[in-house]
């Protein structure tokens, strides 16, 4: 990957999982087994963004081996962290904090809700390189 935004259902995809857009009420998504295998549910009523984070934080609760999923705080915690890096990969936001420095503007540039972006600049000990929040 060497610019965003990162295609997370083309990884999804080649890690052998179906990404499918449903009505799932007030979950954002969920991960289930079915008769052709693993697959990604993500509810069509949410934006974009929280569609990608949705698959994020599912593919992590794939690749982390977590079992019943939704029930632990702690594994709900990992699979964030998972979507996070996954969508705003470090040294991808690095490079791209050399050009961009509002908080809008690398939200849009990662298709990421200004939320995500913010933890993730929180996290890495960066929100205060913005100039601007809006």
């Amino acid at each position: 990957m060497t610019a965003p935004p990162v295609d997370v259902e083309a990884i999804a995809v080649r890690e052998g999982m179906r990404i499918v857009r449903v009505d799932l009420g007030a979950l954002e998504g969920r991960m289930r087994e079915d008769d052709d295998g693993w697959l990604i549910e993500v509810n069509c009523d949410r934006s974009l963004t929280s569609q990608r984070f949705s698959v994020g934080h599912e593919l992590g609760h794939r690749k982390m081996g977590h079992l019943g999923c939704g029930t632990d705080a702690k594994q709900e915690r990992e699979a964030n962290l998972f979507a996070a890096e996954l969508l705003m990969p470090l040294a991808l936001l690095k490079k791209a904090m050399a050009k961009h420095r509002s908080l809008g503007d690398l939200a849009r540039l990662f298709q990421v809700s200004k939320e995500a972006m913010q933890i993730k600049l929180q996290e890495q000990g960066m929100l205060l390189q913005l100039t601007s929040f809006d």
